[in-house]
C-alpha cells in the first residue's frame, strides 16, 4: 500500500495544508494569550514536521521578536530568507530585527532589498515605515548621547535612513521633515529649511505642518530648542 502523500513539500510526515494551517493559528493563538513558551514548543514542533516551510519560520522569529530576542528573531527570519530568496517580506523582517538591534546600516540594506523584491502590497509600505522608524530611533539615541562622535554617527545614521525613505515614498512629506528636523539639531539651518520648503509643497497633514512651522521658528532663531515630539 502507498503512503499518503504529504501536501506540504519537504515535510518529514504527511501534512495536509489544513493540518498546517491549524498548527500555525494555535501558535500565533498562544503567542496572543502570552503562553510564549507554549507557542515555541509548538512552532519547534512545526519546523522539525516541515523543515522547508518559510511560514514556520516566521512564526518562529515573531515568538522571539515579541519577547525581544531579536537576535534569535533575526537567525529565524535569516531562516525564511534562505527557504525563498525571493521573499520581500522576509528581508523586511530581517530588516526590523536588525532596527532593534540598533544595527541601522544593516538594516537599511534589507530594507533596500525588500523594497526591491516586495512580493506581496503590504511589503513596501512595511519597509517604509520601518525605514522611518530607524531613523527616528537613531535621532533620539543621538540626542541621549554624550560622546560627540558617536552622537554624530548616530545623526549621520538617522540621515540616511529619512533619505532612503524619501527615496522609497517620494510624495511623502515626512521623511523630508524628518531630514530638516536633524538639519534644525546640527545647526544647518540652511539646509533645513530647504527640506522644510519641499515638505510643504507636498501636501503635508495638520500635524505635520504644525511640526514644519514649529521646526521653521526654530531654523530661524525665533525659538532655542527643536520639537521633541517623535
Amino acid at each position: 500500500m502507498a503512503e499518503p502523500k504529504s501536501d506540504i513539500a519537504g515535510s518529514i510526515l504527511p501534512v495536509t495544508k489544513q493540518q498546517a494551517m491549524i498548527m500555525l493559528e494555535s501558535v500565533y493563538l498562544w503567542m496572543d494569550l502570552g503562553k510564549f513558551d507554549h507557542a515555541r514548543e509548538l512552532a519547534n514542533g512545526a519546523a522539525a514536521l516541515m523543515p522547508k516551510t518559510k511560514q514556520v519560520q516566521f512564526a518562529l522569529g515573531t515568538i522571539e521578536f515579541n519577547q525581544q530576542k531579536y537576535d534569535k528573531a533575526l537567525q529565524a527570519f535569516r531562516a525564511a530568507q534562505r527557504l525563498d530568496p525571493k521573499s520581500g517580506l522576509a528581508r523586511a523582517h530581517c530588516g526590523e530585527a536588525l532596527v532593534f538591534m540598533g544595527k541601522t546600516g544593516e538594516a537599511l540594506k534589507e530594507l533596500q532589498a525588500a523594497r526591491e523584491l516586495e512580493d506581496d502590497g503590504g511589503v513596501a509600505e512595511f519597509a517604509f515605515r520601518l525605514t522611518l522608524f530607524a531613523g527616528i530611533s537613531d535621532v533620539e539615541r543621538a540626542l541621549k548621547e554624550p560622546n560627540e562622535k558617536k552622537r554624530s554617527e548616530r545623526f549621520d545614521s538617522a540621515l540616511k535612513a529619512f533619505q532612503l525613505a524619501a527615496k522609497f515614498e517620494p510624495k511623502a512629506p515626512e521623511p523630508r521633515i524628518r531630514i530638516g528636523e536633524v538639519n534644525v539639531l546640527l545647526g544647518k539651518n540652511a539646509e533645513a529649511k530647504t527640506e522644510l520648503d519641499a515638505a510643504t509643497k507636498l501636501g503635508p497633514s495638520d500635524e505635520e505642518k504644525a511640526m514644519i512651522e514649529k521646526l521653521l521658528e526654530v531654523a530661524g532663531g525665533k525659538v532655542k530648542d527643536a520639537p521633541k515630539k517623535r
